[in-house]
C-alpha cells in the first residue's frame, strides 16, 4: 500500500523496434555536466517518440515531490530517463506553477513522456472538492457534510450515481485544464488507511464504482478515443471483472516487505488477476496489461531487496521484475512493464555509481536489451 503522508538526463534512449534498444543511442550522455542544454538532435527525439508509440514492455513510476525547479533535475520531470514511458503524479498536480507547466510540456512534446494524475479513489469528492465556504464554516458544517452537499451525495442510489458521475467528470475537467495525459485510479478498498474513510464509492454492491469507471472511460482510456490513458493500481481485482477493457494497464504494488521476492511470488500475483479477469480476456491480453512495481521509498538506495532468480543467483528486485514474465500452466507471457513508487528518490544514488536513476536504467535495458 502506498504511504500517503510521505510523499538526469535520460537513460540511453530506444529505437522504435518493438522490444529492443538499437545502437543509435549508445552514445547518449547519462550524467552530463550541462543539465540545461541537450546535445541530442531533433532526429533523436523523433526516434524516441516513435519508440514510445511502439509495442514494448513499458517503464513507469509514481513521481512525487514535483516542483519543476531546482539546481538539479531531481524534482523535475526533465530529469527522468528519456525512455520512461509514462508517470503518475503522486501529489502536486492540482495547481501546477508556470515552472511545472513548462516542465510538463517539455517532456510531453520533446520526449513523448505521458504524465497522469493519480490519487486514492475511496470517498466522493476525494482530492477535488472545493474549499468550504465561510457560511458553511460558520454554520458548523463538517468536512464530510460539505463534501456530500457539494456533490449531491446521500443514501439514495440514484443520487449517488449522479454524484459520482459529476465527480468523475470533474476529474476529467482537471485533466483537460492542465493537459495531463490521463488518470491512474488508486483502488485500495480492502486496505487499512492512516486516515478516516467510509470507502463510499465502493458501497452499493460496487454499482457506484462501476459508474465512476464507466464515466471516466468516456474521456480517458482505451474506450475514449482521446489518446489519454486510464490505469488502475493497487487492487485491480477489487473491481467488477467486466471493467477490464476500460483500462490500459493494471499496476500491481509488488512491494518488498517481509516476503521473499522471486518469480513464484510474481506469478502468484499475476494468477490472482488472471483468475479474476479470465472471462473477459485471454491470458496473453491480461499479462500485457500487468505492470509490477517496487517501493523506492524504501529501496531506492539498492534498487530493491534481494530477488532470487530461478538459477539461484540474486539481483535487486527491480532487475528481477524486469527479467520476469508471467508464467501460467507451463507457458510464459510478456508482461506490461515495470515501475517504481517514489521514483524520484533514485535520482542520485551514490552507492550505485554516478548515473542518475541507475536501477531504473538497468531494468529498462533488461526488459528491452540493446541490439549489438
Amino acid at each position: 500500500m502506498k504511504r500517503l503522508f510521505t510523499y538526469i538526463l535520460g537513460l540511453l534512449g530506444f529505437s522504435f523496434a518493438l522490444t529492443a534498444c538499437d545502437d543509435w543511442l549508445e552514445t547518449e550522455i547519462k550524467n552530463p555536466a550541462d543539465l540545461i542544454n541537450s546535445a541530442k538532435d531533433d532526429a533523436y527525439y523523433e526516434r524516441l517518440r516513435a519508440y514510445k508509440n511502439s509495442d514494448h514492455p513499458v517503464a513507469f513510476g509514481y513521481y512525487g515531490n514535483w516542483t519543476g525547479t531546482g539546481a538539479s533535475y531531481e524534482n523535475s520531470l526533465k530529469g527522468l530517463p528519456d525512455s520512461v514511458d509514462f508517470v503518475s503524479l503522486w501529489g502536486n498536480w492540482k495547481n501546477p506553477t508556470p515552472a511545472m507547466m513548462d516542465d510538463l510540456r517539455y517532456v510531453q512534446k520533446k520526449k513523448g513522456t505521458k504524465v497522469l494524475v493519480c490519487f486514492l479513489v475511496l470517498d466522493i469528492g476525494d482530492q477535488i472538492t472545493p474549499p468550504m465556504p465561510q457560511e458553511e464554516i460558520d454554520n458548523g458544517t463538517s468536512d464530510k457534510e460539505w463534501r456530500h452537499k457539494y456533490w449531491g451525495w446521500d443514501y439514495n442510489l440514484e443520487n449517488r450515481l449522479a454524484a459520482v458521475e459529476k465527480f468523475a467528470n470533474a476529474i476529467c475537467d482537471t485533466i483537460d485544464k492542465y493537459g495531463y495525459d490521463g488518470f491512474d485510479m488508486d483502488a485500495e478498498p480492502s486496505m487499512a488507511h492512516p486516515f478516516p474513510t467510509d470507502k463510499e464509492l465502493w458501497q452499493n454492491d460496487k454499482q457506484v464504482i462501476q459508474k465512476f469507471v464507466e464515466t471516466m472511460s468516456k474521456r480517458v482510456g482505451p474506450k475514449s478515443g482521446t489518446g489519454r490513458m486510464f490505469l488502475v493500481d493497487g487492487e485491480p481485482d477489487a473491481l467488477p471483472a467486466h471493467l477490464f477493457s476500460h483500462f490500459d494497464y493494471l499496476v500491481l504494488q509488488t512491494y518488498t516487505t517481509h516476503f521473499i521476492q522471486d518469480n513464484s511470488r510474481l506469478d502468484t500475483r499475476f494468477e490472482k488477476q488472471y483468475q479474476h479477469f479470465k472471462e473477459e480476456a485471454v491470458v496473453d491480453e491480461i499479462a500485457r496489461k500487468i505492470i509490477v512495481c517496487e517501493n523506492f521509498e524504501d529501496w531506492a538506495k539498492t534498487g530493491g531487496a534481494d530477488f532470487y532468480l530461478p538459477d539461484g543467483t540474486t539481483v535487486n528486485s527491480l532487475s528481477g521484475f524486469a527479467l520476469w514474465n508471467p508464467s501460467l500452466n507451463g507457458a510464459q507471457y510478456r508482461k506490461g512493464g515495470v515501475g517504481t513508487y517514489h521514483m524520484e528518490y533514485e535520482y542520485r544514488v551514490s552507492a550505485q555509481g554516478t548515473d542518475t536513476y541507475p536501477a531504473l536504467r538497468k531494468a529498462i535495458q533488461l526488459q528491452n536489451p540493446s541490439i549489438k
